[in-house]
């Protein structure tokens, strides 16, 4: 066996998008369209048990453009399955980069970063054969522009690149992109100090007493009955949350209050100006043993020297208030929350979970390690439960389960040899519905001696097309799926009756099976990367469990400021920022069971990336901790106007914002 195959320019044909010329034996140039386009391994060059003899997919990649290039490496089974590998890479940089082929399971969503590299997002099915690939593509996603992209030694592998860069500072000594001029980008250090310095006074004069919001941040325009606590009403017309004075409250949050959005310096060595010194006047900038490095530290350091925390949040305390942000949302700082008196959230850390997994972060549910687990976890709400000013909690972020759609837990549960205690469950369940094994087979079609076969995973490759199998497989998944909920709500509630729970914040809902067990949160909450929130679905969720709805994230990027991806929805300018933001609060305001909705995130991410590599234009202040001014301004506005739109005496804000091409994984 060879230590490695190349991918020969000729094994490709391109798609109708795509212009596809020669480089050289194997190497090639892409050109596609602002659709994006790509090429395809033609049938017939690589027999498919060659994929399972090698482990790694390598090629060195480069393009000139004006942001990061998101590539699709995608891989395909006879049955049309997928996963696709989604890689970030900068502009003007030539980058090396690998695909490991073990993660065809589809066991990850987000793969560790390789030197160099930005996020790497896998998508697709629960996984495929690595001996059933049938299919290979080469693609871009959609774009302003065409993109031009030389790919090089495209190769299957024995084993990962030598990762060896020449040095080739991208960013200047404030964190900021050094090839780009932009409004709004700081000349040079003594512009920090004066601009900070400046704000950092009208900060000290400002006073915020009285005023139509009480001071938990209610509107005093609406009152209830007071517990002491944040709790939730319907009001006959539409939803609310309460504060503990009793004043009704819409929740506009921002997320990731916080001095930093650390940048991974480690794999990027080759792209990173002088750093100050670890143990230096600027050692509270580093992290991780010296692995981040936060630029929005270290700025705020040289502007104000060694009180640079205690002047961040009391400039940060202002703005929120100075710009109408009610709640300081999810991930923020636990100092920052402890010195201001805005309400806010909560995330609990370390969701239970089981040695043995069924499915990515899908735990064992039914085994005494889960309930164990549980029980730990819950705790973590004892030191909170009589503070008044916390809203809720959040149980957990973005499952990643539950990011593959029509996910039949139970058909992996049963392939998989280990013996879950889940699987036991569904044994004594399939036990109890049919009673006899006769019965059972005349239902699914089967041959089974008895219910215990179903351990034998060879047996379960034998089990034809049936519906009423699947019928089985799908009432399953609802049942695990409910005690995934339900055992760790009950427990929280138990430990912590005072504070609201505000639910697992889901990407999305698939389907009606994520909503099971849901009934244990006081609130349900979910992601939600539109332009506005979907009025249909908030109302089925609130409906089907009779509670009020939040949205946990949302965001927009720009694409005429200093950074390289504009975030999951973008528009071209800052103005349309602002617009998109105002459209969307306003809009939100609108719908009755919708109570709240938490910007992400106070800070842009870094330019060649946080922990992860995503690095959006998506923050409402810049490395340089300055506003993005019309975007403050629109958000004002909007939340100066929400109280008279949701009450029906204003109409919202309603110029659709105008979308651009997303550049994120």
């Amino acid at each position: 066996m060879r230590l490695s195959i190349s991918f020969p320019v000729d094994w490709f044909e391109a798609d109708n998008h795509t212009q596809l010329d020669a480089l050289s034996s194997n190497g090639f140039r892409m050109i596609t369209t602002p659709d994006g386009g790509g090429v395809e391994l033609q049938a017939g060059h690589l027999d498919s048990s060659i994929w399972s003899d090698y482990s790694y997919v390598n090629a060195e990649v480069y393009h000139e453009s004006h942001d990061v290039l998101v590539l699709l490496f995608s891989f395909y089974d006879q049955d049309n399955r997928y996963i696709t590998y989604h890689l970030g890479i900068l502009p003007g940089v030539r980058t090396k980069i690998c695909l490991p082929l073990t993660h065809l399971n589809g066991e990850k969503l987000f793969l560790p970063r390789y030197p160099g590299v930005m996020q790497t997002v896998l998508r697709g099915d629960a996984g495929i054969a690595r001996n059933q690939i049938t299919r290979f593509t080469v693609e871009t996603i959609p774009s302003t522009t065409s993109r031009n992209v030389e790919i090089s030694g495209l190769a299957l592998d024995q084993s990962e690149p030598i990762f060896e860069y020449e040095y080739h500072p991208f960013i200047d000594e404030m964190g900021q992109l050094k090839s780009r001029e932009w409004p709004g980008k700081t000349v040079d250090l003594e512009a920090l100090r004066d601009q900070l310095h400046a704000e950092r006074q009208l900060a000290a004069e400002a006073d915020f007493s009285g005023g139509d919001l009480s001071r938990y941040g209610g509107w005093k325009g609406l009152r209830f009955e007071a517990t002491g606590y944040f709790r939730t009403e319907f009001d006959d017309s539409r939803w609310w949350f309460v504060d503990p004075d009793g004043y009704a409250l819409f929740s506009t949050g921002m997320d990731c209050v916080g001095p930093a959005c650390p940048m991974r310096i480690k794999g990027m060595e080759h792209l990173v100006p002088p750093l100050p010194d670890q143990e230096g006047s600027y050692k509270e900038a580093w992290s991780q043993e010296g692995r981040e490095f936060s630029f929005e530290i270290a700025n705020l350091i040289t502007a104000f020297g060694e009180r640079w925390r205690s002047d961040w949040e009391a400039l940060t305390d202002y703005r929120l208030r100075q710009w109408g942000f009610n709640t300081i949302g999810n991930w923020s700082n636990d100092r920052f929350i402890s010195g201001s008196e805005l309400p806010y959230v909560y995330p609990l850390e370390d969701f239970p979970t089981t040695e043995q997994t069924i499915f990515r972060d899908f735990p064992d549910v039914f085994s005494q390690e889960y309930e164990r687990n549980a029980e730990r976890f819950a705790k973590q709400l004892l030191p909170l439960r009589d503070d008044q000013r916390m809203v809720g909690y959040f149980m957990r972020n973005e499952p990643h389960w539950a990011f593959v759609d029509d996910l039949d837990l139970t058909e992996l549960m049963l392939n998989s040899p280990v013996c879950y205690a889940s699987k036991r469950e569904f044994i004594k369940w399939l036990g109890e519905k049919y009673g006899t094994v006769e019965q059972w087979n005349i239902a699914w079609e089967s041959t089974y001696e008895d219910f215990e076969s179903l351990y034998d995973v060879s047996n379960i490759m034998k089990i034809t097309t049936n519906s009423v199998r699947e019928a089985d497989y799908s009432q399953f998944n609802r049942v695990m799926i409910r005690r995934y909920v339900e055992v760790p709500a009950r427990l929280c509630k138990q430990v912590d009756p005072n504070h609201l729970n505000l639910g697992m914040r889901y990407a999305w809902v698939g389907s009606d099976d994520v909503l099971e067990g849901c009934e244990w949160f006081d609130v349900f909450s979910l992601n939600c990367y539109q332009f506005s929130p979907d009025k249909e679905q908030i109302a089925h969720i609130s409906s089907r469990l009779n509670k009020p709805v939040m949205i946990g994230e949302y965001h927009f990027g720009a694409a005429d400021g200093g950074m390289l991806a504009y975030g999951i929805r973008a528009v071209a300018t800052q103005e349309e920022r602002g617009g998109a933001y105002r459209y969307f609060v306003e809009q939100a305001a609108t719908i009755p069971q919708l109570i709240g909705v938490h910007y992400f995130q106070w800070n842009d991410q870094p330019v060649l990336g946080r922990y992860d590599g995503e690095n959006y234009q998506i923050g409402v202040v810049d490395v340089c901790n300055q506003p993005y001014i019309p975007f403050v301004q629109a958000a004002k506005r909007a939340h100066e106007q929400m109280y008279q739109v949701r009450m029906g005496r204003a109409a919202p804000y309603n110029i659709v914002p105008v979308e651009i091409p997303k550049t994120g994984f």
